[in-house]
């Protein structure tokens, strides 16, 4: 089992990846358009970038996006890269599973792209909706300078929007992307967490465990943590940060406090029923137990979870 920490601005991308948007109403099919406007202003513009904080750039939409601010973590078994362009917030993210020289594929890895700063949680990211197990594209680490603590790599990836109800949305293709001596920080050991739950009887046995803060508009902040496996299932929880030790009923998927989403089979289900009792919570960790019950709205499917528990170190 392996768990992200989330750091500045990386959250977001957490976010996305773990969460799928619920809402139906359609996003305005400009935001491409949007977008390549956008590539080439503030942030570095269409060439650049600040070389205190190395280089970070990609092609897409007919020009070279380039970032301002960058920022990199090394754990013992994983590596977080971020590029920013911080007029805009738009934001590239990578969260791969290692911490050497090597191709990481989008099958295993967080490969994405924040286009607006969405508060919806919605990206483009490298996982096609329609067969989550092939892969998108790749991040190659070719150097990692351990002496000046500076990272190196190449990427590319084809982006797909994160809302699987929106379909009027096409995929972008990121090419070229270069990022040159990106300085980073080593991050402390990644305390062991533990995710457990069975779907409908069977053990859900993720490869992942992704713990995020959730900042949106209309709803408390909250924390999401999210066990998820390799070829896109996932069992995800949200409640408020409020929550302290006690006994909380899931009432519905839009409950301001308490809601999951989950995944399985590339369809989205979301809460219907069920209990959460936060056993334990401190500054820095959460430990509990759940179970409920899950729908998908469009075919009325249901899953069953139970036996949930999770001990997790909080972002």
């Amino acid at each position: 089992m392996k768990k992200n920490k989330i750091f500045s601005i990386f959250t977001f991308l957490f976010i996305a990846f773990s969460f799928f948007s619920c809402d139906n109403e359609p996003i305005d099919p400009t935001l491409l358009q949007q977008v390549n406007n956008n590539n080439g202003n503030n942030g570095g513009g269409g060439n650049g970038g600040n070389p205190t904080n190395g280089v970070f750039k990609v092609d897409f939409g007919g020009q070279t996006w380039v970032a301002n601010s960058t920022e990199a973590l090394m754990y013992t078994n994983s590596i977080q890269i971020a590029g920013l362009k911080t007029s805009n917030g738009q934001t590239f993210g990578f969260a791969l599973n290692g911490n050497t020289v090597g191709t990481y594929d989008s099958t295993s890895n967080l490969i994405a792209y924040d286009a607006n700063n969405n508060s919806n949680g919605d990206v483009y990211w490298a996982v096609n909706p329609t067969n989550p197990s092939v892969s998108a594209g790749t991040v190659t680490i070719t150097n990692i300078d351990t002496i000046n603590k500076k990272i190196s790599g190449t990427f590319s990836f084809t982006g797909y929007w994160s809302d699987l109800s929106v379909s009027n949305i096409p995929p972008i293709s990121f090419t070229n992307g270069v990022f040159t001596n990106i300085p980073y920080t080593i991050g402390t050991t990644t305390p062991t967490d533990f995710f457990s739950a069975k779907v409908d009887g069977t053990e859900f046995i993720e490869d992942q465990i992704d713990v995020a803060e959730v900042i949106a508009s209309g709803y408390p902040d909250s924390y999401s943590i999210v066990g998820s496996k390799a070829n896109g299932d996932n069992v995800g929880l949200r409640f408020s940060k409020t929550l302290g030790v006690g006994n909380y009923n899931f009432n519905g998927p839009f409950n301001l406090d308490l809601a999951s989403t989950c995944k399985f089979n590339n369809l989205l289900y979301t809460s219907d029923t069920g209990a959460l009792t936060i056993t334990e919570k401190t500054a820095t960790r959460i430990k509990g137990t759940f179970s409920l019950t899950v729908s998908n709205f469009t075919t009325s499917q249901t899953k069953t979870i139970t036996q949930g528990s999770f001990d997790v170190e909080l972002p």
